[in-house]
């Protein structure tokens, strides 16, 4: 089995940017990488959640709202696996962005445990943390327009890197100097 690296951070923060980069470049080290994001949008129960988070509000109650993240990391959990028995994976986002998200908006977190039960846990866990980019900001996503509900998703995102141990990356630094930090990072992780 390969290695399951996850990165996570709020919205804006350059985790596309920078996973898709770390997959580029663990490709030229001779590894074979897949890369993923979470959620899927392409499956059924992916574009139900993007047609949630591109309305002007969330019309459905947040515990269904995580039930549908959860269906979709499980719907999408079969390729993972695939991808893992060739090589290693990268992941934009898994199951600690529910918990960052679904406590941020009041859930408890033994909800959001047993709603993820049964999916696989990452190997390393990156969090991008800092002030995000305005510019990448989507003016009709539910999330990124809540400037107060980022700021408690962000403090969130950084309690359970301290809980979990996730590898806490200065997203505000020059790229490179990001995308440096995430090899040193990752590196540490056996790769």
């Amino acid at each position: 089995m390969g290695t399951f690296i996850v990165l996570y951070g709020i919205n804006n923060i350059g985790k596309t940017t920078q996973a898709r980069r770390l997959a580029a470049y663990l490709r030229k080290q001779g590894h074979h990488v897949a890369y993923f994001k979470s959620p899927d949008y392409g499956l059924a129960s992916g574009r139900q959640i993007n047609a949630v988070l591109r309305s002007h509000e969330q019309r459905i109650p947040e515990p269904e709202f995580q039930q549908l993240y959860a269906k979709n990391r499980l719907e999408q959990q079969p390729a993972v696996l695939a991808a893992l028995r060739k090589g290693d994976v990268v992941m934009e986002d898994y199951v600690g962005t529910s918990f960052a998200w679904g406590s941020a908006k009041g859930m408890p977190m033994a909800s959001l445990k047993r709603m993820n039960q049964g999916l696989l846990r990452e190997d390393a866990a990156l969090l991008l943390d800092g002030k995000r980019f305005l510019s990448g900001r989507e003016k009709t996503h539910i999330h990124e327009i809540n400037d107060a509900l980022l700021r408690s998703v962000r403090k969130k995102h950084l309690e359970l890197a301290k809980a979990y141990r996730w590898q806490i990356i200065n997203a505000n630094q020059p790229r490179d100097k990001v995308f440096q930090d995430i090899i040193r990072a990752v590196g540490r992780h056996g790769r």
